[in-house]
Formats: structure tokens, sequence, C-alpha cells
């Protein structure tokens, strides 16, 4: 097999000359985020990093509406309407795993650790107290992976 040097080292050349490839920007960047969001690293990511910071979401949503002089407002529901926002938007993105899929599931092992152990009991638990028990088989499905991942 023959490599052409020049082209390689072409993509480098600052006078635009070689064999670099044609890249608009603009396009091919949003082709490229696009892409990313629909990859099984950026859900269980996404999910993670949601209910990880969803702690420090419903504190400032309660420190906000705790400085409203309305009286008629219930910071209980405050923070139930905080956490219903943030772990149905965590299962939006978890939903997508399937369990089966060798991709999903390199997904799942790399960002398996203590803490996403951690997460799904919580999701699961959550969802559990809806009764939303669809849920809570495909969060357990991902949770015995993990499981299994750190064993």
């Amino acid at each position: 097999m023959y490599m052409d040097v020049n082209k390689i080292f072409g993509l480098f050349d600052a006078s635009g000359e070689g064999s670099k490839p044609d890249f608009n920007h603009e396009t091919d960047m949003s082709h490229l985020l696009d892409n990313y969001k629909e990859h099984p690293m950026f859900w269980v990511g996404m999910f993670k990093k949601l209910i990880h910071n969803h702690k420090n979401f419903n504190t400032r949503v309660m420190n906000f509406f705790s400085r409203l002089e309305e009286e008629e407002l219930d910071l209980y529901d405050v923070e139930q309407a905080g956490e219903f926002v943030v772990y149905n938007r965590a299962w939006f993105w978890v939903s997508k795993i399937d369990t089966q899929d060798r991709i999903c599931q390199e997904a799942i092992l790399h960002y398996t650790d203590e803490f996403l152990d951690t997460y799904l009991k919580f999701a699961i638990h959550y969802f559990q107290e809806l009764e939303e028990y669809e849920k809570c088989a495909h969060l357990k499905k991902i949770h015995d992976l993990v499981v299994k991942f750190l064993n």
C-alpha cells in the first residue's frame, strides 16, 4: 500500500494548496454536534450530569422563590416541580438506551462509577414514588449493567 506523504502534510499547508478536505465550518460543525446528540455516550452523560446537578438546581430554585414576597407560594411544591423537571429531562436521555446494544453498553461502561450507580437508584426511587414502573424497569436494566461493570 502506497501512502502519499505530500497529501498528508498538505493538510497542514498554510498556502491552501494540497489535498486539504473541503470543510464548511458552520454546516459541518452543526452536523457533528447534531450527530453527537444521537450517540449513547451523550445520552448516558446527560443523564448522569442532570442527576448530579439536581441538588444544586433545586437549591437555586428554592432560593429564588423564597425571596419572593408571595405568601401563597408553597416552597414544597416548588421543590417538587424542580425534581419533576430534572428527573423527567434525565429520563428523556436515558430512555434512549438499549441495554442489549453493544454501543449503549460501552457508553454505560464508560460512565460507570459509584455516582452513576447512586443516580440510577435515585431515579428508580423517584419514579417508584410516581408509580411509573415501566421507567423503573428500564432504569433497573441499566443499573444491573452498572453493578455488573462495577464488580
